[in-house]
């Protein structure tokens, strides 16, 4: 049997990460390890992990705070099992997350496996494309298909591409791409954890973000613009320019810098669907 680690990248929610190791010790097929990395929580976590003396934790306090792709990385180079499983810990992962993500690797050649999941808040299931082994076009042309909550990889290969530590959104993304490099990346159509969206959060910081701070969320399309092509390119950067537009205040100021960076074509497409979507997910909720 396949040794699995988890690891959970904590940082100062004590009750969600109760509920995100509860989460893995339900799990169909148990872990090997569970790697929780505390980025310096102001909060104490020392008490969560006591709760559970019988499992096999291993709980890591950095010193400082080095952000999120930091401590996953710090899991990565402690972790000893074969296979690593990410948990951020405001979700929770579905009874036979790590059983399926096992019976995946099967699909041959398999270097990674990602997976759909349910928004833990209303239930919704992100089925973005059917079970595959994933081609470059998949991620080229989609901005999401999981976070790293949803990443099933190989330890000896993400010991050797780490998560890029200077990149402010996207890093999953970046990470997919390059475990392409090591063999094939399977997605499983199957819900197999709970995404906490937690929406008062990201309406604060659509609206607390500013026009000049965009650039650096748009590093990870930067890294790969010459991989994306330039049509691609432009959609992917515009998605991070107009996302939750109505929420922010300057509106035509944030249109006008889209266009300016990545042309007229891209932000009227990104606009019109953004517009498209919401109509669709207005009437839906009428019904």
């Amino acid at each position: 049997m396949e040794k699995v680690s988890v690891v959970i990248a904590a940082y100062n929610r004590p009750d969600f990460l109760r509920k995100a190791l509860e989460s893995v010790i339900k799990q169909t097929v148990p872990a090997f390890e569970i790697i929780v990395v505390d980025d310096c929580s102001k909060i104490d976590l020392q008490p969560v992990i006591d709760c559970f003396p019988e499992q096999n934790i291993i709980y890591i306090k950095k010193v400082e705070n080095k952000g999120v792709s930091h401590s996953r990385n710090v899991g990565i180079k402690i972790a000893t099992g074969d296979w690593i499983s990410f948990l951020d810990d405001d979700d929770e992962y579905l009874p036979t997350r790590i059983e399926s993500n096992i019976n995946d690797i099967s699909k041959g050649n398999v270097s990674a496996v990602l997976c759909s999941y349910q928004t833990l808040e209303t239930g919704h299931v992100e089925k973005v494309i059917e079970s595959k082994i994933l081609e470059p076009i998949d991620l080229k042309e989609r901005a999401v298909l999981c976070g790293t909550t949803g990443l099933f990889a190989k330890t000896n290969i993400l010991s050797k591409e780490l998560f890029d530590e200077n990149l402010t959104l996207g890093e999953d993304w970046d990470i997919f791409i390059r475990l392409m490099k090591h063999g094939n990346v399977y997605y499983n159509s199957e819900p197999l954890y709970l995404y906490r969206k937690g929406h008062e959060s990201i309406t604060t910081n659509a609206k607390k973000l500013n026009i000049s701070e965009a650039h650096r969320y748009c590093l990870s399309s930067i890294k790969h613009r010459e991989w994306l092509g330039e049509y691609n390119f432009k959609l992917r950067v515009a998605k991070v320019y107009l996302s939750y537009i109505w929420l922010k205040d300057n509106k035509f100021g944030w249109i006008y810098e889209c266009i300016r960076v990545a042309g007229f074509t891209a932000t009227f497409k990104v606009l019109v669907s953004g517009v498209m979507k919401k109509i669709f997910n207005s009437e839906k909720n009428t019904h």
